[in-house]
């Protein structure tokens, strides 16, 4: 029986789109994992401060609260750092999404002007070889070391042949 939550690999954006666990699965090792660290924390903290209350002369008891002020806030630590994880991985995410819609972006742009390239009317195809020149502009701007000369096109470029399969209706 398969994972009901599971992206298939074969999957539209599956590989853009991380294969996240279910939260029925996460949830109760995470609360596990957490109160098994509380835990050995509070634990080494009392015996850490046992030992030093030893120690001294006369020997004196162990407090409690700084056994607890102690294992507090070195879960504390580890939870910012943990946090500071995840928003490291989600900023990751959120850029990978970004570079990927540019590139969408781009490619219909190209695709957009390589068709008026092929149109009927000087004009548009006038309209595609300008729409290229800005694309690689801009290409340009963003490639560090890339330079471009000017399009510049002589005037009989975009006229119609007689002779030609267009120009005679074909």
């Amino acid at each position: 029986m398969p994972i009901p939550f599971r992206r298939k690999h074969g999957a539209p954006g599956a590989g853009y789109t991380p294969n996240l666990w279910p939260v029925w699965i996460v949830a109760p090792v995470a609360l596990i994992a957490a109160g098994a660290l509380a835990w050995v924390s509070y634990h080494y903290a009392y015996d850490h401060f046992a030992q030093a209350a030893a120690d001294q002369k006369p020997p004196k008891s162990v407090n409690i609260n700084d056994v607890l002020k102690a294992a507090v806030t070195a879960l504390t630590l580890i939870g910012a750092v943990l946090a500071g994880l995840y928003a490291y991985r989600k900023q990751l995410l959120a850029e990978g999404d970004a570079h990927r819609a540019d590139a969408n972006q781009l490619a219909e742009r190209y695709t957009t002007a390589a068709e008026q390239l092929g149109h009927d009317q000087a004009a548009v195809r006038l309209a595609g070889v300008y729409a290229l020149a800005r694309l690689a502009d801009e290409l340009g701007r963003t490639t560090p070391g890339v330079h471009r000369r000017p399009v510049r096109l002589p005037p009989h470029a975009l006229r119609i042949r007689p002779d030609s399969p267009r120009a005679q209706g074909r």
